[in-house]
């Protein structure tokens, strides 16, 4: 967490410094980026870094949070949803959600990279954990909230539909990070229906109910 200096400062303070970070990281790297640099930059004298973050990490982790709170700011439980295809519209706008944001910051999308690319130990412990352990929650309550629409299938655990959302969310915003450029809203929001579509029918309720299909190892 940021220390106590960083949040009584002006808002629109913090702001400059957390867009500064943002594409300091995306243009150096992580290891190569400089917490100076990054205040120079937004416009605070060199050497006041460790007046408002512990290290690196915790800078990182704030800006993370920042801009991930900005992307998933209302729980899933408040969301207005009453049928399965609600859930399922709502998630495709979630998803298209990060042309706008990008297209405005472009910057973010070279943060993303940094972000992702970093160790897995990494960003599961120290302040990107906390993050972490908020983004399980907040996966936690998708996965109640589309069981309860009967919209997510209930004949697996919890652990498996976590692992199975993350993995695929993985390749999407690798894939996504790797031809952002290539693509214009429209292409954007076609590819987001796309890729919806694949979520839907690994998670959907309808799917549970359907028999596996035969392979050379099923027991006849």
């Amino acid at each position: 967490m940021p220390l106590p200096r960083f949040e009584k400062m002006p808002e629109e303070k913090k702001l400059q410094i957390l867009e500064a970070a943002a594409r300091e990281i995306a243009e150096r790297g992580y290891e190569q980026s400089s917490l100076n640099r990054i205040l120079e930059d937004a416009g605070l004298s060199k050497g006041a870094a460790y007046y408002y973050f512990e290290d690196k990490e915790d800078l990182i982790a704030t800006v993370l949070r920042h801009y991930w709170l900005d992307f998933v700011s209302d729980p899933v439980s408040e969301v207005a949803l009453e049928t399965p295809d609600d859930f399922w519209n709502w998630l495709a706008e979630l998803y298209a959600h990060p042309f706008d944001l990008i297209e405005s910051q472009p910057w973010l999308l070279g943060f993303s990279k940094v972000v992702w690319n970093l160790p897995s130990v990494q960003r599961a412990s120290g302040p990107m954990g906390e993050i972490w352990g908020q983004a399980m929650e907040w996966l936690q309550g998708f996965i109640v909230r589309g069981r309860e629409l009967g919209a997510i299938r209930n004949d697996l655990s919890d652990e498996l539909l976590m692992q199975m959302i993350m993995a695929i969310d993985n390749v999407h915003d690798r894939w996504l990070a790797d031809h952002w450029e290539e693509m214009d809203s429209e292409e954007f929001r076609k590819f987001t229906v796309l890729f919806t579509d694949l979520m839907r029918r690994a998670l959907e309720t309808r799917y549970a109910d359907t028999p596996p299909v035969d392979t050379p190892f099923t027991d006849s």
